[in-house]
């Protein structure tokens, strides 16, 4: 017969010290990776006008984990839930704080901006068509100029003999 062996409650286990420092490495790490995640974040919300630009616009515990590149569950572990979690979770409720909408309302905001721009972009191109329809009949008014000008001139010029003169050309006062 086989003898069932209990663990006794009042030993604990103890992990030698090389395992130990590698938890620490690896936690260490995981925080690192999520911190870097959410600066990210929040500056792709800030250039994005207050709207989160990517998942639709919805901005998640799961979100920040898969742009620090973790699973989600390695939150819930014993190293994590009391520091780590916390810490993106207020993250989190900070920034949806923050965001405009998420999910439908962001595609209504984003829609609504877009029209807006679209306007706006139309207003300035008319703008600009007028503008060149009227540069270009300044440029004809000008050609017409010129060459009733450059008319008049030779008219003087051929009457060079008569007792008509060019006036001479006058300096400018200054001011």
């Amino acid at each position: 017969m086989t003898k069932k062996v209990e663990a006794s409650p009042t030993k604990k286990h103890v992990k030698p010290d090389g395992l130990a420092a590698n938890d620490k490495k690896r936690t260490a790490e995981v925080r690192k990776k999520l911190t870097l995640a959410m600066v990210k974040i929040r500056a792709e919300v800030m250039q994005a006008d207050m709207i989160y630009p990517e998942n639709k616009g919805r901005l998640t515990q799961a979100e920040v984990c898969r742009r620090a590149g973790i699973r989600n569950v390695v939150l819930r572990g014993k190293q994590h839930i009391t520091t780590t979690k916390v810490t993106v979770d207020e993250f989190v409720s900070e920034m949806q704080g923050l965001l405009l909408g998420t999910g439908k309302s962001a595609r209504r905001i984003i829609t609504s901006r877009a029209d807006e721009w679209k306007e706006r972009h139309g207003k300035i191109a008319q703008a600009y068509h007028i503008d060149h329809l009227r540069l270009e009949a300044a440029l004809k008014e000008i050609k017409k100029l010129e060459v009733e000008n450059g008319k008049l001139r030779a008219q003087i010029h051929s009457l060079s003999n008569s007792n008509i003169r060019n006036f001479p050309a006058q300096k400018s006062k200054p001011e």
